[in-house]
């Protein structure tokens, strides 16, 4: 008899049920091996769950990709408004836009560094490492960012003595 292994809680239940009417039937030890093999199986979920992050985390971690996203287009719409000579007042609404985007980047990126660095901490787990590396490189890359577009706003307003 040939079992297909499907990870399945009704699957798993339905080819136990029938492995084990074929084994009272007939006694093969073809059978047996294909029971263990299905018993050995781990349960529906058992290794997601393990790898799953924490709810704030994840929350955290979307709102970084998503700011992070979105400064690039802001960026990429400014620099190609700039290129196509848009009036001054739009590409300053687009300076100031990339300006709060680029401050709320960071702060999201220094909450996720901070809540990586205490799911380390409390539940050891070495995986969480790279999630905070790639936080303070979101970090790092939104502070340089906002400095670089709060300046070019800043020199566009004029300097005025």
């Amino acid at each position: 008899m040939t079992v297909f292994l499907i990870k399945s809680d009704t699957n798993y239940n339905f080819l136990r049920g029938a492995i084990q009417e074929t084994m009272q039937k007939e006694e093969k030890p073809e059978d047996l091996e294909e029971l263990e093999e299905l018993e050995s199986l781990p349960e529906t979920g058992e290794g997601k769950q393990n790898r799953r992050l924490p709810p704030i985390l994840r929350l955290s971690r979307r709102a970084t990709v998503f700011l992070s996203l979105t400064l690039t287009a802001l960026i990429l719409f400014f620099i190609t408004g700039n290129r196509q000579t848009f009036l001054d007042s739009n590409l300053k609404l687009i300076l100031k836009i990339i300006s709060v985007n680029g401050i709320a980047l960071v702060f999201f990126a220094t909450a996720s560094s901070l809540e990586c660095i205490f799911y380390i901490i409390k539940n050891k787990k070495v995986r969480l490492i790279v999630h905070l590396a790639i936080y303070l490189i979101m970090l790092v890359a939104g502070s340089t960012v906002t400095i670089f577009f709060l300046t070019i706003n800043l020199l566009s307003e004029g300097i005025s003595f």
